[in-house]
């Protein structure tokens, strides 16, 4: 059982972990491939999924775990259920994709660097709604 203060670091830890996997497999694919343009193309996930994406989804579950009012909350409810529904497909899917080949590496590559990177500044948005939390004296 955590504080909702604790919960935001937390969630921003996992979000940065989660992050900064996916963002070495993208390199390691874009070093395996000796392609510059692969960093170019990663620029146009990124921003999908920064602003269009991750960034709204965090904004929205960092405001909930600091809205919660009980004292103790459990790990699993920094998620809610459609949350982890939409986390255990899109895992899936990118282990699907690489492991049986579905797309070429260079998809893989460009398209796994700009996801993680997005991941990993969203995990900003926590550390961001944590300060907001403390300064308010909650």
């Amino acid at each position: 059982m955590f504080t909702p203060k604790t919960l935001l670091i937390i969630a921003g830890i996992l979000w940065a972990i989660a992050g900064l996997n996916i963002t070495i497999i993208g390199l390691r694919c874009c070093l395996q491939l000796h392609q510059a343009w692969l960093y170019l193309a990663a620029i146009p996930v990124f921003l999908l999924f920064r602003y269009l994406i991750f960034g709204p989804v965090s904004h929205k579950y960092a405001r909930r775990i600091a809205a919660f009012d009980e004292d103790r909350i459990a790990l699993y409810r920094i998620f809610s259920i459609q949350g982890y529904l939409i986390m255990v497909f899109m895992i899936a899917l990118g282990v699907i994709l690489r492991v049986e080949h579905l797309v070429p590496l260079a998809f893989i590559a460009f398209f796994y660097l700009g996801l993680g990177l997005a991941l990993i500044l969203a995990s900003w948005i926590y550390a961001s709604e944590y300060r907001d939390y403390v300064a308010a004296g909650t």
